[in-house]
Formats: structure tokens, C-alpha cells, sequence
């Protein structure tokens, strides 16, 4: 099965709409935005992209850049070591081992294409892997990683003659170790997991990849196909083509793709020799365990504090409650909470509401096998809401929340 992708080469400059569109959107952001828009995202090639991914569409382009631009600050993607720190001092840094990532950064380049190389391989153990870590967990990890794909654009775009364009990713799905019977129940917690990383990346991170090739497809793998369809959009589905397996599927991606860019593992004459990942560029995966499994409530025994007793609350369709607390400096807060569905969960500070502390949009709670939690330290004096809000128009969610605040704290003065 071959998907025609929609474009063969390179993205194009901006025509002059497009230059005055991306006029139009600056000045909406310029004051839609508290702070104005972060220097290292306010380029022209930066809000083309945002422009073109969201075709055209403005109003659509602005909301979602002001929800990414206020999260990325919220969970602290932002700096020049980004791509260090994620392996060392975020939250997400120990799951690296089970969950995987490309090494590459934007050593693998192809000068045609104006686009660098990304390679992962799909998940051979999907039902542990969704018993190892949070929902927030595993989409903090997706952002995270976005965000430095984003930021070596971005860096390339900064060094490069602008006549080049849009600089822009190219990736290599491999497919060869998944089991495709673990694919093939649409509503599985897995499959929801990757309908909400599929969001993130259409939505915060729009026109950053130029061409997705999926190679080593399993049989049936049509079936997998449809049920991708049914969350990604029409501009995101024309960016994938399925290789045919075997030796055929290596002939049709070196059409396609220089044989220096392509991995030796699909056919090309790359070799990635450095010692954190194999020969085609990707981290080595742990295999996960029982001992694995996330084990919930562990924050308050780290804090030292008795959780608070749970409070049940039932959200009808598209209803949405806060919870106002107010905090000293010094105090921290933990909570814990489980839904029988899909839940949006964003903590706030109540000086402006658009300046998200905590959150990642939506949370499928419902979904998984873990509680939703987490922990909200190094605050300044004042008042946090908390935000639940029901995304369905049709079902009714039940939830089971619980907030603890730990320490005495002390006033702050400015």
C-alpha cells in the first residue's frame, strides 16, 4: 500500500499572501500574548509553518499557539539545553529507557529535501508500556521531544541563507517489531495514546515534518492505516507512504531518499556508530517488566504528608469546575485523580488565566490503569485554580480527586 504524499521536495518560500498572513497572525499574537511572543518563535519561517499547518486558518493558528506558548513555558521546555536536561533532570528522563528516542539530532541532512533526518521504531510492548508511567508522563515526553526537533529547526533556519526556506523533518517509522494483533482494538489505552500525541504534533507543532516514511509494514496493515485515519486530519494523512515490505519497499524509499540519508538497516548506506543507540540512529530500548509498572501515590510518602480524603464529582457534558487555593511561598501542592473518561486538567495562577502552571491538554484518564497525579512546587505567594473540565458533548465523566497542601510556607514580598 503507497499513500502519495502530497509534495516531493522542499517546502516552498512564502508567497506574498502568505507574507501578509504572517503579518496578520504576528500582530494578533502581539496582543492576544501577556508577554508577547517568545523571541525564538516570532519568525517569519516559524509562523508560516503555523499558517500552513493550520491552512490558513488564523483564528485556529492563534488559540492553539497561545495554549503551546503558555505549556512550553508552564513545563520548562525552554533554554539552550533543553535536549540535556530532558535526559537528566525532567520527570520524563526515566522512562527514556523503556520509551525510546532518536539520537540523531540534525547530524543527517539532505540538502534537496532542506530537511534532517528523524528515525523511531515503533512500540514492541504497547500494553506495559501503558502500565509504566502516567498519561501526562508519556505526553510530556512527546512535547518535550517535539520541542527539540522545533528548536534544531529553528537553530538551522538562524545559521542558513533564508532563500533556502523552511526548514523542515523527515521521518522513518519502522514498523518491523510490532505485533499487529496488540493494534487491533481502536478503543485499547495504547491506540488513545497515540491519537493524543498525533494532536500535539498537528496542533503545536504544524508543518515541521515534511514526509513520514513507514517501512517493514506488517500484513494487515491496512487495518492499522484505517484506524489512523480516524484521528489524523487530511493534511497530516497526505505526509505518510507506506513502503511495500521486503526488498521492493527498500527500492521505493531509495527513490525517494538520498542512499547517504537512509539508515543501513532500510536499505541505505548510513550507519550510526555512536554508543547510545543502534546502527540506524535510535536509542536502545529496555524491555519492561512488572517491577516497572508505575506504583501511584508515591509522591506523598516522598513529601511526607497524608494524602486528603477523596472527593467524587460528577462532570456532565462539556461542564468544567475550578478549585481556587490559595498558596504561600514555600508550600507545595499534590494531588491525585482518576476519571471514567477523557478529562482536561490545567492548573492556573489566578492573576491571569492565561498563564498555565501545570497542565497538558487533554489527559485520557479514563483510559488507563494508573491515577492521574503530580506535584506543584517552587511557588510564589498567591492563589492557583484548578481546572476540570469534560471534553465530550454526550457522555458524563466521573471523577475522584484528591488535593493535599504540604508546609507551613511563608508570605512573599516583591
Amino acid at each position: 500500500m503507497t499513500i502519495t504524499p502530497s509534495c516531493s521536495a522542499a517546502a516552498p518560500l512564502p508567497s506574498p499572501l502568505e507574507a501578509e498572513v504572517i503579518a496578520k497572525l504576528r500582530s494578533r499574537l502581539r496582543r492576544v500574548i501577556v508577554d508577547g511572543i517568545p523571541p525564538d518563535l516570532d519568525t517569519d519561517f516559524n509562523l508560516l509553518r503555523w499558517i500552513r499547518g493550520h491552512n490558513g486558518d488564523t483564528k485556529a493558528a492563534m488559540t492553539h499557539f497561545r495554549n503551546y506558548a503558555a505549556s512550553r513555558e508552564a513545563a520548562g521546555f525552554v533554554g539552550n539545553d533543553l535536549y540535556e536536561r530532558l535526559h537528566t533532570r525532567f520527570p520524563v528522563s526515566q522512562y527514556l529507557p523503556h520509551l525510546g528516542h532518536c539520537t540523531l539530532n540534525d547530524s543527517v541532512w539532505s540538502v534537496e529535501h532542506n530537511a534532517f533526518l528523524f528515525v523511531e521504531r515503533a512500540w514492541s510492548q504497547p500494553k506495559e508500556l501503558i502500565k509504566s508511567m502516567k498519561t501526562s508522563d508519556y505526553l510530556l515526553h512527546c512535547f518535550a521531544f517535539s520541542e527539540v526537533l522545533l528548536q534544531l529547526i529553528l537553530k538551522r533556519e538562524k545559521c542558513q541563507s533564508a532563500g533556502k526556506g523552511p526548514v523542515q523533518v523527515i521521518v522513518i517509522f519502522d514498523l518491523s517489531l510490532i505485533n499487529i494483533t496488540d493494534y487491533l482494538n481502536p478503543v485499547s489505552g495504547y491506540l488513545k495514546l497515540w491519537q493524543l500525541r498525533a494532536e500535539m504534533w498537528q496542533y503545536w507543532y504544524p508543518d515541521i515534518i515534511q514526509r513520514i516514511y513507514v517501512v517493514n509494514p506488517p500484513r494487515m496493515s491496512g487495518i492499522l492505516w484505517k484506524l489512523a485515519r480516524l484521528f489524523l486530519n487530511e493534511r497530516s494523512c497526505r505526509l505518510f507512504e507506506v513502503m511495500p515490505a521486503g526488498k521492493e519497499g527498500v527500492r521505493e524509499l531509495l527513490k525517494q531518499l538520498p542512499k547517504s540519508f537512509v539508515p543501513g538497516d532500510f536499505g541505505g548506506d548510513f550507519v550510526y556508530t555512536g554508543s547510545d543507540g543502534d546502527s540506524a540512529g535510535c536509542s536502545l530500548r529496555k524491555k519492561i517488566t512488572t517491577a516497572d509498572h508505575y506504583k501511584s501515590l508515591q509522591h506523598y510518602k516522598r513529601k511526607g504528608v497524608r494524602r486528603a480524603r477523596p472527593t467524587h464529582k460528577e462532570l456532565l457534558p462539556s461542564e468544567s469546575f475550578h478549585i481556587p487555593i490559595f498558596l504561600l511561598e514555600g508550600q507545595s501542592l499534590c494531588w491525585d485523580f482518576l476519571s471514567s473518561g477523557e478529562l482536561d486538567f490545567h492548573v492556573y495562577t489566578n492573576e491571569d488565566l492565561g498563564r498555565v502552571r501545570h497542565g497538558v491538554s487533554p489527559l485520557a484518564i479514563g483510559y488507563f490503569e494508573a491515577a492521574e497525579e503530580g506535584t506543584l512546587e517552587n511557588l510564589v505567594t498567591g492563589e492557583y485554580v484548578l481546572r476540570f473540565s469534560n471534553p465530550s458533548q454526550l457522555f458524563t465523566v466521573q471523577l475522584d480527586y484528591s488535593i493535599t497542601l504540604v508546609g507551613e510556607g511563608r508570605y512573599s514580598f516583591d
